[in-house]
């Protein structure tokens, strides 16, 4: 099973019966664009890109690293690396919740950049 975030974008959209156009319109990126990341031409997305599709599918963005992965009907199933059995015990890899704080961090980056930009121009106006 190919792993890669473009496949993952791919069966996702494929699943929503979603064109790329459509999609490629929602996360507002050019249709050419969102084809070379599903074949695998581009590689390496941005964080909010990536928090994007992950909203926009209703999944969690930490569903595009995972190895084999399988989404039927918003239910998910992996061989999910970051999470071991030991036991009876399950135990979370720190990696999840560094994502998690990551992810969280580039948002609160993106609104300061936006505050910036308003006070920028504000100024600029004056």
């Amino acid at each position: 099973m190919n792993n890669s975030v473009g496949f993952k974008i791919k069966k996702l959209r494929e699943q929503k019966e979603i064109s790329q156009e459509d999609l490629a319109f929602q996360l507002d990126v050019s249709q050419s664009y969102l084809s070379k990341i599903e074949n695998g031409a581009i590689e390496k997305l941005d964080f909010i890109f990536m928090q994007k599709i992950a909203e926009f599918f209703k999944v969690e963005p930490q569903y595009f690293l995972d190895g084999d992965t399988i989404i039927n009907n918003n239910i998910d199933t992996s061989n999910n690396s970051s999470v071991g059995n030991i036991g009876d015990t399950t135990i979370n890899n720190v990696d999840e919740d560094l994502f998690k704080n990551v992810m969280q961090n580039q948002q609160q980056i993106s609104q300061l950049m936006e505050i910036q930009n308003k006070l920028i121009e504000k100024l600029l106006n004056n």
